[in-house]
């Protein structure tokens, strides 16, 4: 039977989600749309996730080039975890910049907040780092997700993601 859960709390994804709707509107750029697996350090237990993103169009700052980035992901709920408070979804909004390194190669790095809380993701608050490529209409990157050390326990979320941009 399908029961419709409790209202959505104020902030949280909802906010994340909004911005990145309205993101597109303010400036041309791409939108991607990427999955794959992430997995905690200890223990090493897998889950799916999933990120929306707008990137915006590159700016030249001196040799380099950088892209404004939003981000609005999800982590599945890990079943039967071992040892560790890993059996909650968590969503994560994020907003941060795109440095292009060589070519397609881009280093990506944003602040984000969370909503719901594991052991891997402990805090509101959280940094992700990405070392990825992009093409015409697809990309491929590694990402991290952690709150730094600055609260433990810090597993935090390491992942392999791939996509479809537009």
């Amino acid at each position: 039977m399908f029961r419709l859960g409790k209202p959505p709390r104020r902030g949280g994804p909802w906010l994340a989600a909004a911005l990145l709707l309205a993101a597109p509107a303010a400036q041309a750029g791409r939108v991607e749309f990427s999955a794959g697996r992430s997995w905690t350090l200890l223990p090493r237990h897998y889950t799916a996730v999933a990120f929306a993103e707008w990137i915006g169009d590159p700016v030249p700052v001196w040799q380099l080039r950088f892209a404004p980035a939003f981000a609005l992901g999800h982590f599945a709920p890990r079943p039967n975890p071992p040892n560790a408070r890993l059996d909650n979804g968590v969503w994560l909004g994020a907003a941060g910049a795109r440095l292009y390194l060589w070519r397609s190669l881009y280093l990506g790095f944003a602040l984000a907040t969370s909503h719901g809380k594991t052991d891997a993701l402990s805090t509101p608050y959280e940094f992700m780092s990405s070392l990825g490529w992009q093409g015409g209409h697809w990309q491929v990157m590694f990402r991290h997700v952690s709150n730094g050390d600055l609260h433990e326990p810090n597993h935090g979320e390491t992942m392999l993601l791939a996509g479809l941009a537009f």
